[in-house]
């Protein structure tokens, strides 16, 4: 039988499994070097419920993102993360979707130690269709928590020339929803 193995940098091999004896081994029988994708960072704020966090970010990883940055906003209701839980998590989505770059996760931390992307894309309903035109460079897409982000927060990001606020639906969204349409939208305009 044939499996895939990755190894989160980009390589994929295609090995057959060789049973002898009750013992199994791998043989690779070719391997593919895929190219690092563009950066593409999710900066989410921690939510107060573990599972739909970790639900965004195994989808935004099966979406491609390169990155993810839990975000510890003034609203949190949740200020712990699990570091090595979201690792396990962005393995898991890799290793059941195929996709041959693990995301790097990062330590969390205040909307004012982002390390920001080129262009910030913010979920706004007030915001403008998605467009491609609004993607240079390296992108961060950002999600606050459950009831907004602070008003300091929504000016620090407001005000800055990089941020693209986007309108992704009519209805208010969940945080995971939110952080999954819009990384959803960077890629399909990228």
């Amino acid at each position: 039988e044939q499996v895939k193995v990755l190894n989160g940098r980009g390589l994929i091999a295609l090995c057959a499994v060789r049973r002898t004896d009750g013992a199994a081994r791998l043989d690779v029988t070719s391997t593919t070097m895929t190219p690092k994708p563009p950066s593409l960072t999710l900066v989410m704020s921690v939510l107060d419920n573990r599972d739909r966090y970790e639900f965004a970010l195994e989808k935004a990883t099966e979406l491609g993102i390169t990155r993810f940055i839990p975000l510890l906003a003034e609203r949190s209701q949740h200020h712990r993360v699990n570091h090595d839980r979201l690792v396990a998590k962005a393995i898991a989505a890799v290793t059941q979707c195929g996709v041959p770059w693990l995301p790097e996760i990062m330590p969390a931390v205040g909307i004012d130690h982002v390390d920001w992307s080129e262009t910030i894309v913010m979920g706004d309903d007030k915001g403008a269709p998605p467009n491609t035109a609004d993607l240079t460079g390296d992108v961060c897409v950002v999600v606050g928590p459950e009831g907004d982000f602070s008003d300091r927060e929504k000016s620090l990001l407001t005000n800055d020339l990089r941020t693209k606020r986007w309108a992704i639906g009519r209805n208010r969204l969940r945080a995971e929803t939110a952080a999954i349409a819009l990384i959803a939208n960077v890629v399909s305009v990228r």
